[in-house]
């Protein structure tokens, strides 16, 4: 049992520093966008511009469209570089393939 839970403390360490090691704190500044860049004006509606959203790493501006509670999400990976055109509003988290309000912890 104690084998078990250390490996899964290094398993949990060893993913944290992985996302640091892939990104890193200037990964964007070394790695800037190539492709064609929306602007804060060029998004229609329902879609918002955010300025770090797409490409790996999430370096690069985007148009996103925002999920209401309940709607159907997905999960993605900003190392991969996998871009999310649509993701849960502010105070909402993807579980189970759902928008989902989390209660704040006490």
């Amino acid at each position: 049992m104690k084998a078990v839970f250390i490996l899964a403390i290094l398993a949990c360490a060893l993913a944290l520093a992985y996302g640091d090691l892939v990104c890193g704190r200037n990964y964007c500044e070394k790695h800037p966008c190539t492709s064609t860049k929306p602007t804060p004006t060029s998004c229609s509606s329902p879609s918002i511009y955010r300025a770090k959203h797409a490409g790996k790493c999430a370096c690069c501006p985007a148009c996103v469209t925002l999920l209401a509670e309940g709607a159907a999400c997905k999960t993605y990976s900003k190392e991969l570089g996998e871009t999310p055109s649509a993701i849960c509003r502010d105070q909402l988290t993807c579980l189970k393939g759902v928008c989902t309000r989390v209660p704040p912890r006490a």
